[in-house]
């Protein structure tokens, strides 16, 4: 008997390999429309749906409704195409990369990572040496929300030192990033915090402070011992939107 995965896991699945774009199909862009009359030849039911390499390439696509196994086939298929695998060179490139990364890793030494992660950017292809690279990224990612997310205890518990420290640490290791972004942000709140009245004198300022950086994992440090969990925190890039790249080409 089939298997029928779940919405979930095809959500991921789909995540996983493509980054998406809509297209209004009564007027679409020129390249659109000449690229699905070429390929969905006589299409006329509704969604028209492509995959299609980071150049263009048709990897495959179809019209009209699929359930979801008819749509996993699909996947299947997207997947295993020789389009978007990675040449030996690029998997050859990966391997050292995701090595380095990995001793990195090791030492806690992100800079490295963030390095590598940029220099795989620069290449295509689908392979597991991109995701044995992506999970070294991911480890980095959650070691700079950790330390930013400490920043914030650590300002609430009164202590502004290490709290600097620590959004010092992030922007150091994860320049040019969005981490090191969000660590600026920080580093603002921090400042302002720091001339403001302790106790009652400061309340009204402390208020005015955590509206200003609302929607930031920084309003919290205007709420002393707080326990709430810190809000804000950045998404990872994909696709080509810059920083680093855990996508799959």
């Amino acid at each position: 008997m089939e298997r029928v995965l779940p919405s979930t896991e095809v959500k991921e699945r789909i995540r996983d390999l493509a980054v998406g774009l809509a297209s209004d199909c009564d007027s679409p862009e020129g390249d659109v429309e000449t690229m699905m009359r070429e390929n969905l030849k006589g299409a006329g039911t509704l969604p028209f749906v492509a995959f299609v390499t980071h150049d263009g390439k048709w990897v495959g696509g179809f019209s009209g409704f699929r359930d979801v196994a008819e749509f996993v086939r699909v996947l299947d298929a997207a997947e295993g195409s020789p389009l978007i695998q990675a040449t030996d060179a690029v998997r050859k490139k990966l391997a050292v990369l995701a090595d380095k990364a990995g001793k990195a890793a090791e030492k806690s030494d992100w800079k490295a990572v963030v390095l590598a992660a940029r220099e795989a950017a620069k290449t295509t292809g689908r392979c597991h040496e991109r995701k044995a690279l992506a999970a070294h990224v991911k480890a980095a990612r959650e070691w700079a929300a950790g330390r930013l997310d400490g920043a914030v205890k650590a300002a609430q518990a009164g202590d502004l030192v290490a709290a600097n420290e620590a959004t010092a640490d992030v922007k150091k290791q994860f320049a040019g990033e969005p981490e090191a972004l969000d660590a600026d942000t920080g580093t603002k709140a921090l400042r302002k915090l720091s001339l403001i009245p302790a106790g009652d004198a400061g309340a009204r300022s402390r208020e005015k402070a955590a509206q200003e950086f609302a929607d930031t994992r920084w309003a919290a440090v205007f709420v002393p011992g707080t326990d709430a969990e810190p809000a804000g925190k950045p998404e990872a890039p994909s696709g080509d939107e810059g920083g680093i790249e855990e996508g799959t080409g």
